[in-house]
C-alpha cells in the first residue's frame, strides 16, 4: 500500500511539472510545445507594415506619397499592388482613408 501510494504521487508530481511546461509553453526536454506562427510578411503588404511600424502613417498621405517612400527605402511596387493592399488594411480597420477633397484623391492614414 505504501508503495502504491509513492506511484500515486510521482504521477501526480509528473502531471504538475506537464501543466507548468504548457503554461511556459516548453515542453520537459525544452522544445517549444507550439510553433510560432508568426512570419515577416513579404511583397507590398511586408513594405506597408514596415511603413506603419515607423510612423509613416501618423499623418495622412496619399498614394504618390506612399510609393516615393516606397522606392526611398528600396520597395519598387506596382501601384495597383500597393494601393490594393491600403485598401486591405482599410477593410481590416487598419488604416483610415479620407476623401482629399481638393486633390479628389484618398488619403490614408492610421487608425487609432
Amino acid at each position: 500500500m505504501k508503495k502504491r501510494a509513492q506511484e500515486i504521487a510521482e504521477q501526480i508530481k509528473q502531471l504538475v511539472d506537464q501543466l507548468a511546461a504548457m503554461a511556459t509553453g516548453k515542453s520537459s526536454v525544452g522544445k517549444p510545445l507550439v510553433k510560432a506562427t508568426t512570419k515577416a510578411k513579404k511583397g507590398a503588404a511586408g513594405a506597408l507594415s514596415i511603413l506603419m511600424e515607423e510612423g509613416f502613417f501618423d499623418n495622412p498621405k496619399s498614394l504618390s506619397e506612399i510609393m516615393s517612400k516606397l522606392e526611398e527605402i528600396g520597395h519598387w511596387h506596382n501601384t495597383s499592388t500597393v494601393a490594393m493592399n491600403l485598401l486591405n488594411l482599410t477593410k481590416r480597420r487598419t488604416l483610415n482613408r479620407m476623401k482629399d477633397k481638393e486633390a479628389k484623391k484618398w488619403k490614408y492614414v492610421i487608425r487609432r
